[in-house]
């Protein structure tokens, strides 16, 4: 199962970790859902990063359990532009966790 988590402070979106793993494959053995959250965090960075002035360092790729690879955008100084870019990213998310109902987990947490 692949997982998203976003998490809020103050009201905006602050960061976004995807982690995990979609089981079901095509006939050649690629998972549409995984291709579609990979695409999606890569052009949510490359809009925060080349369009907004994200920093590099913002995103982190790092092993998780089970051997699968965990990704995650964290914004150390957010601001409301860059929340709503996030906010794009929940909301995708959010419409990939329905139509892959039991293949994709949405949370949020904070305040």
């Amino acid at each position: 199962m692949l997982k998203a988590h976003f998490m809020r402070q103050n009201g905006m979106l602050i960061s976004c970790t995807v982690s995990g793993h979609d089981e079901y494959t095509d006939d050649t053995g690629y998972s549409v859902l995984c291709a579609a959250v990979s695409s999606a965090v890569q052009l949510t960075t490359a809009i925060l990063q080349d369009g907004f002035g994200a920093p590099e360092d913002c995103v982190q790729v790092s092993p998780a359990a089970g051997g699968q690879n965990q990704i995650s955008i964290r914004l150390d100084k957010p601001d409301p532009v860059h929340s709503k870019i996030l906010n794009g990213l929940l909301l995708h998310f959010q419409a990939l966790s329905e139509d892959f109902a039991g293949d994709f987990r949405v949370t949020v947490s904070g305040s």
